[in-house]
């Protein structure tokens, strides 16, 4: 067996499939499947076999040639790879409409992302219960942190406060913040960030949408043009 890597030698690409390997591996445990062939798992997935094969190659390959993964050891398996094998404290900081809806997001407790932090400057919202969890001023965001353990923040900030709080992040232990401000980050080696844009997003969505329309515009024509060729002269 392959010895396993660690870290910075897995692609991005295949650390993106990990939580999708795994998402889809939870839906067959939660239904008694035991085992599952990389083909059928890929073809849920809509890869292609190699491709998952390769990914878990990084990793070891969790199964003897032409066998098939046993779901609860690759469940397991997969969960130590991503870390979340043990649950991850993580703190919300803004707590606006987009951090008020994280908050109540209940999957991310359970995926592994207990939220032990929630965090704003606003008068308004400091001492407001979601799911249990009060929202604290950014004063005490350093105490917490530390005393809860979070290493890992989701960052709801205006862009204009979003490197101030991230600096103050970092100096208390965060190692991981899931960046929703529209501003990259300046971190220090040893911290990832990773940038999650709205817009960004749904412009490359309005890009997918824009290329079908234009194809369906163009088949229809296609299509008239052919029934005024049948037309008799």
């Amino acid at each position: 067996m392959r010895k396993r890597r660690r870290g910075c030698d897995v692609p991005d690409a295949t650390v993106l499939r990990l939580p999708l390997y795994l998402e889809k591996l939870k839906l067959l445990q939660a239904i008694g499947v035991e085992d599952v062939s990389s083909r059928q798992l890929a073809e849920s997935l809509d890869i292609k076999a190699s491709q998952l094969r390769h990914d878990f190659h990084y990793f070891g390959g969790f199964s003897q040639p032409g066998r098939p993964y046993q779901v609860d050891k690759l469940v397991e398996a997969l969960e130590k790879i991503i870390g979340i094998a043990q649950p991850v404290p993580t703190a919300i900081v803004g707590a606006g409409h987009l951090g008020q809806a994280l908050a109540n997001y209940q999957n991310l407790e359970l995926q592994g992302f207990p939220v032990r932090g929630i965090f704003d400057v606003s008068p308004k919202l400091i001492g407001q219960d979601f799911r249990g969890i009060l929202v604290r001023g950014m004063d005490e965001l350093e105490d917490v942190i530390r005393k809860e353990g979070i290493r890992i923040a989701i960052l709801t900030v205006p862009a204009a406060s979003a490197q101030a709080v991230t600096d103050r992040m970092v100096s208390a232990g965060v190692v991981g913040i899931f960046n929703f401000a529209p501003k990259d980050l300046k971190v220090p080696a040893g911290v990832a960030v990773r940038n999650e844009r709205l817009v960004v997003g749904i412009m490359s969505l309005s890009f997918k949408v824009k290329c079908l329309l234009e194809q369906q515009a163009a088949a229809a024509e296609g299509a008239d043009e052919a029934d005024d060729s049948d037309e008799p002269g």
